[in-house]
């Protein structure tokens, strides 16, 4: 398999698990849709069905504009019913836009907004509560999304929430499938299958059958059942199947990225079938044709031609399909950079071997300038992710502080109206009797013991602001440390690729007769310039290294030193290799080595050790 395809499969199998989101893409679908809703003799459960549709439409297509249109809509129409539940699903819809356009803060606010308003409706606060799970899930805290996606799977146990369990099932099925767990992966894919087919959406069934084979696929990896083999094609083809039968009823999309799995599949596990994938990618490539906002996957179809026509020995074809993918993904707004970044890096690798040295420069550089892009992007992204993570802690404080101050307030009030009544009371009463006199001592005598109780109040809310600034001055640190972490990993990543691209460029400026084979096998040693990145990580972490070789059971080599620094930035196995250029059984058998290096029982995380030596 060429370095393209090892790059690329992961994407195929990542739009496998973001299918599920892909609904709605047939224009007579949408039309009639917005027929239903401009109809005043619709049902009003009719209409709502159809706004909720619409803004999930215009979502997945990311045209905002037009799905805030449609909430604006659903809102109007919801409060002049008065349906709170259907309020409910409309700003939660809105937040939901607002993380999908990386808009976190505004997320967070309008989770606040929903919660502020009282809701006595179980499905309303479900539907509240997927949007905090939603939002945690967005801003990297799986762990806690997770228990919340869980709780909320249990409320809705009973319920006919069919689209929304449907929902919960795909984010708990992308969670595990995310950890490898297979097991539960299975579980959320099978009850994802159940939702989807009551609910007779044949967008959701068919998706649902594009998750189920990476379910398989999983499973395949771990265990190499034949059985699992022939599951995950023949549920690749039920998907493909069910998107050529009911056309009118299943998004353009969805029916490409189906068809594109299926390819990826067969590339994947029958690369000898090399008729067989080209005709599936043409027909992938032809539904996604007639959508718009397929840019993804029309690079992915011409990256499946271009590995095939490299089998082939058909190096122009090949370079010509990665120029038509890279030309559809350079005119994507925004550029989806990990996409752009393969096919650039691959273009680089094809002119090499064709031997036009001057182009293949010009790639790696483009290769290196949208690393840097990326980098830019995903640090700005964290920086949302960490300030929306600290407005969302600092919301629920600030909730929990005003409850309390409002409950004191209240119960302060009646107290003092019923100590104005019995005043007056008291004060009519005096003279004919010494007994209510004493009545009223009592009362005097209560009210000090409340003034008491307010004192020490007020004491107590000042050791809870104490400590919600020290929890401020922690989130601050741990954004700090984020940062430096994400310092170390840049210097890893760039450094490699601007020292080839260094070395080329001297080499085609002072040799004509450029050895391309030595340059190649220098790049795949090029561990020996770890000692020269080593500087720059001990800036950062002064006792990173010394502590590794201190607690060592047996000496450690420059790559071992590399290797603990990414799996210490906690990058996965396959975020290694890629990065390496090197496949994932052989980084886990290093990370196997390295435990043994280090004189740690199988028992013993590795990435845990390395943490705990740094806190040390």
């Amino acid at each position: 398999m060429s370095i393209f395809m090892k790059k690329y499969l992961p994407l195929f199998l990542l739009l496998i698990t973001f299918s599920t989101e892909q609904i709605f893409a047939q224009n007579k679908y949408v039309d009639s849709l917005q027929l239903v809703v401009n109809q005043n003799q619709a049902t009003d459960q009719d209409r709502f069905s159809a706004y909720y549709k619409l803004t999930e439409w215009f979502r997945v297509e990311e045209n905002y504009t037009k799905a805030e249109a449609i909430i604006k809509k659903h809102l109007e129409f919801a409060e002049r019913k008065k349906n709170e539940v259907e309020v409910t699903k409309a700003e939660v819809n809105q937040g939901i836009v607002y993380v999908n356009q990386e808009e976190f803060e505004k997320g967070v606010l309008q989770l606040e907004k929903i919660k502020a308003r009282a809701n006595k409706s179980k499905i309303a606060n479900a539907y509240t509560s997927y949007l905090e799970a939603y939002i945690t899930l967005n801003n990297g805290d799986s762990e806690t999304a997770l228990k919340l996606f869980q709780q909320l799977e249990t409320t809705l146990e009973d319920e006919k929430e069919y689209s929304l369990l449907a929902k919960i099932y795909y984010n708990l099925y992308g969670i595990f499938s995310n950890l490898n767990d297979v097991e539960n992966t299975m579980l959320y894919t099978q009850k994802m299958i159940n939702e989807a087919k009551i609910s007779t959406d044949k967008n959701l069934i068919s998706n649902a059958y594009s998750a189920l084979a990476v379910a398989y696929t999983l499973r395949y990896d771990t265990e190499k059942s034949s059985s699992d083999l022939q599951q995950i094609i023949e549920v690749s083809k039920s998907a493909v199947a069910l998107g050529n039968q009911f056309k009118d009823q299943i998004g353009s999309r969805t029916n490409a990225i189906a068809k594109l799995n299926l390819a990826s599949y067969y590339l994947k596990y029958y690369p000898e079938k090399t008729s067989l994938i080209k005709e599936t990618t043409k027909e992938a490539l032809k539904a996604a044709e007639t959508a718009v906002g397929n840019q993804t996957v029309l690079a992915s179809c011409y990256g499946i031609l271009s590995h095939i026509a490299q089998q082939e020995n058909n190096m122009a074809a090949a370079v010509s399909y990665l120029l038509d993918a890279f030309q559809i993904l350079s005119k994507q707004q925004p550029i989806y950079y990990y996409s752009i970044i393969m096919v650039s890096d691959d273009l680089a690798t094809l002119y090499q071997k064709m031997g036009n040295y001057e182009k293949a420069f010009h790639y790696q550089k483009l290769t290196t300038s949208y690393n840097l892009e990326l980098y830019n992007q995903e640090q700005a992204s964290s920086v949302k992710k960490i300030e929306a993570q600290y407005q969302f802690k600092k919301k629920e404080k600030e909730v929990a502080l005003l409850k309390e101050r409002s409950e004191s307030q209240r119960k302060q009030k009646l107290l003092y109206a019923g100590l104005a009544i019995i005043g007056l009371i008291g004060s009519f009463f005096m003279y004919r009797s010494y007994h209510y006199h004493l009545k009223y001592s009592l009362q005097k005598e209560k009210k000090l013991v409340a003034d008491k109780h307010e004192a020490d109040l007020q004491i107590k809310l000042e050791k809870e602001e104490q400590s919600r600034l020290k929890a401020e001055q922690e989130l601050a640190m741990l954004k700090q440390q984020q940062l430096q972490d994400e310092v170390m990993a840049s210097q890893l990543q760039i450094q490699h690729k601007n020292n080839v691209l260094q070395k080329l460029k001297v080499k085609l400026e002072d040799d004509k007769s450029v050895n391309i084979k030595q340059i190649l096998k220098e790049e795949n040693l090029f561990d020996n310039d770890f000692e020269k990145v080593k500087f720059e990580i001990q800036e950062i972490h002064p006792n990173f290294f010394n502590v590794l070789n201190q607690n060592a059971a047996q000496k450690l080599t420059s790559l071992d030193l590399k290797y603990c620094a990414y799996i210490y930035l906690g990058m996965e196995t396959k975020q290694i290799a890629n990065l390496l250029n090197v496949e994932a059984k052989s980084v886990r058998m290093t990370k196997y080595r390295l435990k043994q290096k280090l004189g740690l029982g199988a028992e013993v995380d590795l990435l845990q050790f390395i943490k705990s030596l740094q806190q040390a």
